[in-house]
């Protein structure tokens, strides 16, 4: 079953692990909205994810196993959007 946006909004503020292959990466969920001209489709409406990491290691766009303590493990495709004044943004698109 696809996440839905109230799932990771309930989330917000809090720690998600990304798995590289020699190391893992903590990022901070810092936003969730929802795309309000999308389609709902099977009672899903599209949402994005915003996450921080720091700025030691940089991200490349592509498909990363992140952990959850409550979602538990995903996929997430994510990609860099800049940093901002805490460290380096990253989003992923739900839809």
């Amino acid at each position: 079953m696809p996440y839905q946006y109230d799932e990771f909004e309930n989330c917000l503020n809090q720690q998600f692990t990304l798995q590289l292959t020699d190391q893992s990466i903590k990022l901070q969920l810092i936003s969730v909205e929802k795309h309000p001209n999308s389609d709902t489709v099977n009672g899903v409406q599209a949402f994005s994810a915003v996450f921080r990491g720091d700025n030691t290691v940089m991200l490349q766009q592509q498909t990363y196993p992140v952990e959850h303590d409550s979602l538990g493990s995903m996929q997430l495709f994510i990609v860099p959007i800049g940093p901002d004044e805490k460290g380096m943004r990253y989003e992923a698109v739900f839809a």
